[in-house]
């Protein structure tokens, strides 16, 4: 329990210390023509997968990929709920860490969704899926190494963060990975949903994550404010989750869960997903616009 808690801080240090979220990667691609921040978040799939590899063991879900008629929607429903929440789960967990406590009814609007579903069982279950990365991890350790490239190349002139998104990313794939091991099935999202029937290591998991985002900032900042929510933003919040929510149940699986296990296996139903969740940031955020921006 004590590793588990190890591993959910590196994870909540890192999303901060990178401020690596969706919303922000999407908002840099649409409004100034700058993929570096998307394309590392495709290589923190690549980092987990290759540690998958290394260890000789498989991704798991917890349960199977919806069909197409339920996916589609879901993860067009997710992308919507995202824009509104302005921060997907990552970037959730590190607004939450700069102070800004209005990002913790994200993670309410979540629980509520996977709360009420548990509690009239909803949904059918799905038995859980597993399988091994589609190559090996000398192929993997390439891939990796080109998109490390691809990143430097196109950043060279524009980003000054390479180093510190490189050490965030491999800090995500690879905690990500042993903590799934230790905590079978694990992913942010469902530890949201299972802290009612797992109380125990899904809140180790959720403190000790918030936690390590919480010391990031303060050694970024060397100093620490809460900034508390108006009404407005904590609606705006718990709206924005019970969505991510809902589009989670049906997928299943959020965009840390499609990243971090469904690529990695190398499941297709991962990649329309997490396209369809930025085909559909990116034309809201071409509509209306974006005030999603990197903190570090």
């Amino acid at each position: 329990m004590a590793l588990i808690g190890v591993l959910a801080f590196v994870l909540g240090f890192a999303m901060n210390h990178g401020s690596i979220c969706t919303v922000i990667a999407t908002t840099e691609l649409v409004s100034e023509k700058r993929p570096a921040r998307l394309v590392a978040v495709v290589e923190c799939a690549v980092w987990a997968a290759l540690t998958y590899a290394i260890l000789e063991t498989s991704p798991m879900m917890e349960g199977g990929w919806s069909p197409l008629g339920y996916l589609v929607p879901a993860a067009i429903l997710f992308g919507l709920g995202v824009y509104v929440n302005g921060a997907c789960v990552f970037g959730s967990v590190g607004h939450f860490g700069n102070g800004e406590i209005d990002f913790g009814f994200t993670f309410l609007g979540m629980f509520a969704v996977f709360y009420i579903e548990s509690l009239f069982d909803l949904l059918s279950d799905q038995p859980p899926i597993s399988a091994s990365p589609p190559v090996g991890a000398v192929l993997l350790a390439f891939a990796l190494l080109g998109f490390l490239v691809l990143r430097f190349g196109i950043s060279i002139r524009s980003e000054s963060n390479f180093q510190r998104l490189t050490l965030s990313m491999a800090a995500i794939g690879i905690a990500s990975v042993i903590l799934s091991i230790l905590a079978p099935r694990f992913s942010i999202t469902t530890s949201v949903g299972s802290i009612v029937s797992i109380p125990v290591a899904s809140a180790v998991i959720l403190v000790c994550m918030f936690g390590g985002s919480l010391v990031s900032a303060r050694f970024r900042r060397r100093r620490f404010a809460l900034k508390w929510p108006t009404l407005k933003e904590v609606s705006k919040r718990t709206f924005g989750g019970t969505l991510m929510g809902l589009g989670a149940l049906f997928i299943p699986g959020g965009n840390d869960t499609l990243l971090l296990v469904g690529l990695p296996m190398g499941a297709w139903q991962a990649v329309l997903a997490y396209l369809l969740i930025v085909a559909t940031l990116a034309a809201l955020i071409a509509k209306f616009g974006s005030l999603a921006r990197s903190w570090s």
